[in-house]
């Protein structure tokens, strides 16, 4: 408190003369007033009570940013809030005088306060790990983590361990190591602690080899612990082995892609590469280019496509409606013999970053009749079959509950309309189990809720009768359920529903079992990564995260929703491994260290990486989607349009705009690109 009333020491006419100048007709600036009121008094306060005086004072001194004012207006005042414009323009001179003072006293006070916030969440840490390391032992198990390390503490003692180690080496003569873009630092060392003997000359193994597969433009699982930077240190390793040796080879030729493809993938990726110098750089030089073919662009039309529209759901038709058209009318290659044939939907990928992202595709193609799968992790939970179970598994232990009975009167289980429900709220529970008036509800809610009152009693009366499963099974059978199942989703509701079935089995088989647990194993089931029951056979468009697509290939590809961050707001608490000095850093919003600011460049270059790897999935189209906002494609961060070259970002604008069937974007290089502008038509189904 005592340096931010220094601060304003400078003030022209000092501070008094200030905040009598200020915009006092407003309400806001009274309550500022009394904060700054106890500055001029020197009263002490409490760590609160100061964040609490800085957070307003910001507000009048610096930008949202977090910069000092130096110039125009002060929101959310104006002249006529102060006595008169004089004395608004002297009051506004005044604080842009004394703005960098301030804002230096908040960035010290932050800098402070999360010390004392990082102190603690260590401490937090400390004991949770120690609880978590108690669990374990009195389990007697080892996560990844510990087999990983004490696999390496074994390693590393080679005088406690030599004998072991020696016939450990003397099994493996060669060693293989595929995807190694995406192993951390700990897993390298794992190996090159198995191999250290091989160069020394003073191993069992006769000829050694090891041979290591990567690509480092195609590194995207940090999260995992994955450095790129390994796969160089790892490149030096090996090369200092066998000196006399050829230790790298480059493969920049592909077999997947048609030339176009190739061609735009160059010219993007050199556009994205920056000119700084750091290991985990996004980095695309001429030995990673795809070597021109020169051959001739396919007369049919562009390779590339492009939807852009002002809302996410409208994107969600283009690409849907392009889908449908492309079903319809195009071909694309066989991978197996090259030859041309009718696409179908199992030959059309849709990417994205963010794990939400494929409910509006889901609908968009259910709508045109266009089957679709959601795949590895995603969808489970949110298909509406399995919403409805987990209704009618939550209600079933808990008839009482309003808002179970809520949730199972809405389902497709009942079906009850909103009118009916608001009109029985808030007794759901008793308008199931009791004699509710149903007068106020039309004829059709009438007779619904009849059947249901007729049926649920002896379902509960069954709850402790009969297994969980078995029960199920019974309610699905008796309510009719199958008749909810229509449509291309069919065969996908049936296999999500034989896996919701296949999940309350093994709790069950687990020993005893109630419906409560089994709901609540459910819920902590439903917040993680639960996919879609795997179908055997089905040609269905692929929805999937760019993660997932690693190591796939399609021969027509959309990536979409470009401009959709990473996931929700920023992290309040933030750690990052390797921090300042080498050692981890802790970061409490809204306290922004340098070390967030490095997190964030490192953020970027694997979004780029990201971007080849959705890119490069293609082997005859690839059609890139995103909505805008206000006209302009205006990317969150972790968006993959955020590492876009502008003049590609500026295509969407461009697309959503023009009336022409194709538009045309130019590399830096001079290469011009056509791309076909995805359009709303009437839905048609797809030729079966």
């Amino acid at each position: 408190a005592r340096a931010l009333a220094d601060a304003f020491t400078s003030t022209p006419g000092g501070l008094e003369r200030m905040l009598l100048d200020g915009p006092s007709k407003h309400p806001r600036y009274q309550l500022l007033l009394r904060e700054m009121s106890r500055l001029q008094r020197h009263q002490e306060a409490g760590p609160a009570e100061i964040r609490a005086i800085l957070d307003r004072v910001s507000l009048h001194f610096l930008t949202q940013e977090g910069a000092a004012r130096r110039g125009g207006a002060i929101p959310p005042y104006t002249a006529a809030h102060c006595a008169t414009h004089d004395i608004a323009r002297r009051h506004r001179e005044a604080v842009f005088a004394v703005a960098p003072q301030v804002a230096q006293v908040v960035r010290q006070f932050s800098r402070d306060f999360n010390v004392v916030l990082a102190r603690g969440i260590r401490r937090m840490f400390a004991i949770a790990l120690e609880q978590y390391r108690r669990t374990l032992a009195a389990r007697a198990v080892l996560d990844f983590s510990d087999v990983l390390e004490r696999a390496l503490e074994l390693l590393r003692r080679m005088d406690e361990f030599s004998q072991s180690r020696y016939r450990l080496e003397s099994r493996y003569h060669h060693v293989l190591v595929d995807e190694f873009q995406d192993t951390s630092r700990a897993q390298w060392e794992l190996v090159s602690l198995l191999i250290e003997s091989w160069g020394e000359g003073l191993g069992l193994v006769s000829n050694p080899s090891i041979f290591i597969v990567g690509d480092r433009k195609q590194s995207i699982y940090r999260f995992r612990d994955a450095e790129v930077a390994v796969l160089q240190d790892a490149g030096r390793y090996i090369g200092a082995l066998r000196a006399d040796g050829r230790a790298r080879q480059s493969i920049s030729r592909s077999f997947r892609a048609v030339p176009e493809l190739l061609d735009f993938v160059n010219e993007v990726c050199a556009e994205m590469t920056l000119p700084i110098s750091r290991p985990d750089a996004f980095v695309y030089r001429d030995i990673d280019r795809f070597p021109d073919t020169g051959a001739a662009r396919d007369p049919r039309g562009p390779a590339l496509g492009i939807a852009a529209a002002d809302d996410p759901v409208i994107c969600a038709d283009l690409v849907a409606e392009e889908i449908a058209r492309i079903l319809r009318e195009d071909d694309v290659r066989d991978r197996k013999t090259g030859v041309p044939r009718r696409a179908r939907p199992g030959d059309i990928a849709i990417l994205f970053r963010s794990r939400t992202s494929h409910r509006e595709f889901e609908h968009a193609l259910a709508e045109r009749d266009i089957p679709a799968y959601v795949y590895k992790g995603l969808g489970f939970f949110d298909s509406d079959e399995i919403k409805d179970a987990s209704a009618l598994l939550r209600y079933l232990p808990q008839p009482g509950s309003d808002l179970r009975a809520a949730a199972f009167l809405r389902s497709r289980f009942i079906r009850l309309s909103d009118a009916a429900l608001a009109a029985l709220a808030p007794h759901l529970a008793d308008a199931i189990t009791g004699d509710a008036d149903m007068s106020a509800l039309d004829a059709e809610d009438q007779r619904v809720l009849g059947h249901v009152r007729a049926a649920v009693p002896a379902w509960l009366a069954a709850a402790d009768r009969i297994p969980p499963a078995e029960l199920f099974e019974q309610v699905l059978a008796e309510g009719g359920y199958a008749y909810e199942l229509r449509g291309r989703r069919r065969q996908q509701a049936w296999e999500n529903l034989k896996k919701m079935r296949g999940l309350v089995r093994r709790v069950q088989n687990r020993g005893y079992a109630t419906l409560a647990r089994i709901a609540d194993h459910i819920d902590s089931l439903s917040a993680g990564d639960e996919s879609n029951a795997v179908l055997e056979a089905i040609d269905a468009v692929n929805l999937m995260t760019v993660h997932a697509s690693k190591g796939l290939e399609f021969p027509i590809v959309f990536v979409v929703n470009m401009a959709r961050g990473a996931g929700g707001l920023p992290r309040p608490v933030r750690v990052i491994a390797d921090g300042e000095n080498g050692q981890p850093s802790v970061s409490v919003s809204p306290f922004v260290s340098e070390s967030d600011d490095v997190e964030r460049e490192r953020e970027q270059h694997e979004t780029r990486r990201l971007l080849y790897v959705a890119f490069t999935r293609a082997r005859d189209r690839l059609y890139l989607s995103s909505a805008l906002k206000d006209g302009s494609l205006q990317a969150g961060r972790g968006g993959l349009a955020d590492v876009l070259p502008l003049s590609v970002r500026a295509l969407f604008a461009t697309a959503a705009s023009s009336p022409e069937g194709t538009i045309a974007w130019t590399s830096g290089s001079g290469r011009e690109f056509r791309w076909r502008v995805c359009r709303a038509l009437a839905a048609v189904s797809p030729q079966s």
